[in-house]
């Protein structure tokens, strides 16, 4: 049974490394994010830390905290936490993630930074990874990732992302490599009530990979939402409850091939907000 859960792992972090476009890939970015099918490369919200940091929110300081049980009938666990800050016209992140058990996991340690210029922002993230696997060791990594978010419109948003820029490897061949990808992803917003969002990936060995997703505020407090990654097929659905600017939010997730996944995340601000 336990080779059967290392072989399984492993598979799921070397498409999450190795293939990041997969649509299920071994990164929690918050459960709203995931519910969406990970478009959030143009959106703002404090969870950008964990996808793109020129996403990080610039007027309150908050703390994150999330859980998925990833492909539950495997019992593999994905979490994060994190801490979020303005500093004038800079927006400053740091956190923690972890995904797997004992027998293989993948932990890492995140600082972020975005500033913004104008109505556009530019973010830099960096990421000391490790990989630890029973029976093979641990091995680190460090890596950078780079963003920009560009307000094209009242309407329309543009944002970009290159995650391990300086295209950071294991010492070894016994570990799938992370690759170099670039995320492109637009938000549309028609209404007040409702968000549109698409985003296209793509690395240097696999084919684009399209995602797509879509949020409508049905009351003050209460958002719902929904995305779709059509190859390979996976599936999201959520439900968001912002409380006196605390943000709660679930998500449920289905992949074809790997089974379901269930989570949850929640933001709670701890200082006042900084009106720019």
């Amino acid at each position: 049974m336990n080779s059967f859960r290392i072989i399984t792992l492993i598979l799921i972090l070397y498409f999450g490394l190795q293939f990041k476009t997969n649509g299920q890939e071994a990164n929690f970015g918050g459960a709203r994010n995931e519910a969406l099918a990970n478009t959030s490369t143009a959106l703002n919200d404090s969870w950008a830390l964990f996808y793109n940091p020129s996403g990080l929110v610039f007027n309150q300081t908050k703390v994150l905290a999330g859980y998925q049980s990833k492909y539950t009938s495997l019992g593999i666990h994905d979490g994060a936490f994190g801490f979020v800050f303005p500093i004038h016209k800079t927006a400053i992140g740091i956190g923690a993630s972890y995904f797997g058990d004992n027998l293989l996991n993948k932990s890492k340690v995140i600082g972020a930074a975005a500033h913004k210029i104008g109505k556009n922002t530019l973010g830099i993230k960096t990421t000391i990874e490790q990989l630890k696997v029973e029976g093979i060791g641990s091995k680190g990594i460090l890596y950078i990732d780079i963003g920009g978010q560009f307000v094209i419109s009242k309407e329309v948003s543009l944002g970009m992302s290159i995650s391990n820029l300086n295209q950071a490897k294991f010492d070894t061949d016994a570990l799938s490599q992370p690759s170099t990808n670039i995320q492109v992803g637009i938000n549309y917003h028609p209404h007040s009530k409702l968000l549109l969002l698409a985003q296209i990936e793509k690395d240097i060995t696999n084919p684009t990979i399209l995602r797509m997703g879509f949020e409508y505020l049905i009351s003050k407090n209460i958002t719902v939402r929904t995305g779709v990654v059509p190859t390979p097929t996976a599936a999201y659905a959520g439900l968001g409850i912002n409380w006196q600017k605390m943000n709660l939010d679930f998500v449920g997730s289905y992949s074809q091939s790997l089974g379901w996944s269930g989570g949850l995340s929640i933001g709670v601000p701890i200082i006042g907000s900084n009106e720019e």
